[in-house]
C-alpha cells in the first residue's frame, strides 16, 4: 500500500491532486488543516489530505533481477498548487519516502540495499515477510481442514472424528440433549420481551387456568395474558386532582433520559388540565443547556423558574411558592455509580419536604442496567418510576420487568418530544397492550 500526503490551499485541488497522482480509486485516509511557514499560527493555513492505494505485492526476486528490494520509482509530476508526500508500506519507511514540491524535490534512493542490512541468509526482508505470510495462510487451511473434518459425521453419527485428536462424542448433540424441551408459551412471552423467569410463572398459570383447546386458540391465550398483566403491573400517576394542599413532584435519574423535557410535559399538561398555579425549580446546575432549556419553557407557558444550588436555596424556594398549587422540581442527571453525587441530591430532596420522587428510565436501557439503576437510587426514596423513549423500543416487556423487580408503581410514560403530546395517561389495560403489541416504536 502507498500512503501519500497532499498539501493544497483547499479541498477540491487537494482532491484534484490527489486523484492525478493516485488515480480514481485512492482510498482518503485523513484531512486536517495545518499552519506552516515561519509564522507558526499566524502562517497561511494549508489543507492536508492523507490517502492511500493498494499495490502489488513485490515479487519474488530472480536470477536476472538485482538484490534490492525496491526498485527506484520515478518521481511523482510535481502539482501547481500543492506538496505531496509519498510512503510505500514494507521495509524501512525512512528510505522510502519521496517529497514532492513546486520548488524542490527530495527523491529516496530504491536501490539496492546495503549487505549489512540483509539476512545472514541472503534472504531480503520482503522475502522473509512473504514467506511467513504463506506460513499463515498454510496454517489457516489447515485449521479451516480441521474444523470441517470435525463437522462430518463418520459411522456412528453421534461421534465426530479428527486425525490426531482422541475421538469424542459430539458436543452439538451433547448440548441439544442437555437443553430443556422448548416450551411454545415461554418462548411466546419471551418474544415480548418479558423475561424468562416471569414468563414461566406466566406460562404455568395459563396452563392452570385454560384448556388444552383454549391454549391452541392465539387470539385466547393473547386475551388470556393481556388479562395477567394488568393483574401484575401497578399504575399510579399522581391525582392532581385531590386538591389536597401543595403537590410537590421532583423527577431524578441517570443522565441522557429526558428528565427536562418530560418536566415541561408535566407542566403543560397541568396547565391545560388544572391552573397555572404552577412554578418550575432546577438544581441541575451541572448543565448550562438544562437551566436555559428550562427557562425557556417557563417563558413560553409564562411560569416563574427558580434556579438553586444549594438545599437551604431549595428551602427558601419553596416558601416563596408557597402559593402555588404544584412545584415541580428538575435535578441532575446522576451515573448510579456516582454515589458521592447521589448522596449530595439526598440533601436536597429531604423525605420531610414531602416532595413525590419519580425515577425517570429509558425504556432503551438494557434491563441488567435498569437493575442497577433502580438499586442506586432507592437511598433516595423513590416513590414511583417514569418510562421515556417507549417508541424507540421494538418490545416493552421491561415495563413488566422493572415493576416486578422494584415493586414501585408506574406513573407515566412518554414516546417522542414533543410537549406535552407525548406524555401519555396510563391505565393498567394500556400498559398491557403496549407489552403485548408488536411495534416498530410507538
Amino acid at each position: 500500500m502507498q500512503v501519500r500526503i497532499f498539501e493544497a490551499t483547499d479541498m477540491a485541488s487537494g482532491l484534484k491532486l490527489v486523484r492525478q497522482e493516485l488515480g480514481a480509486d485512492a482510498l482518503i485516509l485523513s484531512t486536517r488543516t495545518v499552519r506552516n511557514g515561519k509564522l507558526g499560527l499566524l502562517g497561511k493555513p494549508v489543507f492536508e489530505i492523507t490517502a492511500a492505494i493498494d499495490t502489488p505485492w513485490p515479487r519474488e526476486k530472480t536470477a536476472a533481477q538485482p538484490a534490492a528490494s525496491y526498485q527506484e520509482s520515478p518521481p511523482a509530476r510535481p502539482a501547481q498548487a500543492g506538496r505531496s508526500i509519498n510512503c510505500t508500506v514494507g521495509g524501512n519507511v525512512d528510505d522510502r519516502l519521496v517529497y514532492n514540491t513546486s520548488g524542490s524535490l527530495a527523491s529516496a534512493n530504491y536501490g539496492q540495499q546495503p549487505e549489512s542490512q540483509l539476512a545472514p541468509t541472503g534472504k531480503t526482508p520482503e522475502n522473509e515477510l512473504r514467506q511467513e505470510f504463506d506460513e499463515l495462510k498454510n496454517l489457516v487451511k489447515s485449521l479451516a481442514s480441521n474444523i470441517a473434518r470435525i463437522n462430518q459425521p463418520n459411522e456412528d453419527s453421534s461421534v465426530r472424528t479428527v486425525p490426531g485428536i482422541e475421538t469424542q462424542p459430539n458436543l452439538q448433540s451433547r448440548l441439544q440433549a442437555m437443553r430443556p424441551p422448548s416450551d411454545q408459551l415461554i418462548e411466546y412471552l419471551l418474544a415480548y420481551g418479558i423475561d424468562l423467569d416471569t414468563a414461566k410463572t406466566m406460562s404455568d398459570f395459563a396452563r392452570e387456568s385454560l384448556s388444552e383447546t383454549e391454549l391452541d386458540d392465539p387470539e385466547v391465550l393473547h386475551a388470556f395474558f393481556l388479562r395477567t398483566i394488568q393483574d401484575l403491573i401497578a399504575v399510579s400517576p399522581p391525582d392532581f386532582a385531590a386538591n389536597n394542599g401543595q403537590y410537590r413532584l421532583a423527577l431524578i435519574g441517570p443522565t441522557g433520559v429526558g428528565k427536562t423535557t418530560t418536566l415541561a410535559k408535566l407542566a403543560a399538561y397541568y396547565l391545560s388540565r388544572f391552573s397555572h398555579s404552577i412554578a418550575l425549580i432546577t438544581i441541575d446546575t451541572y448543565r448550562i443547556a438544562a437551566v436555559e432549556q428550562l427557562k425557556v419553557y417557563g417563558e413560553i407557558m409564562h411560569l416563574p423558574v427558580e434556579v438553586v444550588i444549594t438545599p437551604d436555596q431549595l428551602d427558601q424556594a419553596l416558601i416563596r411558592h408557597s402559593d402555588k398549587e404544584l412545584i415541580l422540581i428538575d435535578t441532575a442527571g446522576r451515573s448510579p455509580k456516582d454515589t458521592l453525587c447521589i448522596d449530595e441530591l439526598a440533601t436536597f430532596l429531604r423525605p420531610e419536604l414531602g416532595i413525590d420522587k419519580h425515577l425517570v428510565l429509558s425504556a432503551t436501557t438494557r434491563e441488567i442496567e435498569l437493575f442497577d439503576i433502580i438499586k442506586r437510587f432507592e437511598g433516595l426514596g423513590i416513590d414511583r418510576t417514569l418510562f421515556t423513549k417507549i417508541d424507540e423500543c421494538s418490545h416493552l416487556g421491561a415495563l413488566l420487568n422493572v415493576q416486578i423487580h422494584s415493586g414501585k408503581p408506574l406513573s407515566y410514560v412518554t414516546n417522542g418530544q414533543r410537549v406535552p403530546e407525548d406524555l401519555l395517561q396510563i391505565t393498567k389495560a394500556h400498559v398491557a397492550e403496549l407489552i403485548m403489541s408488536k411495534h416498530e416504536g410507538i
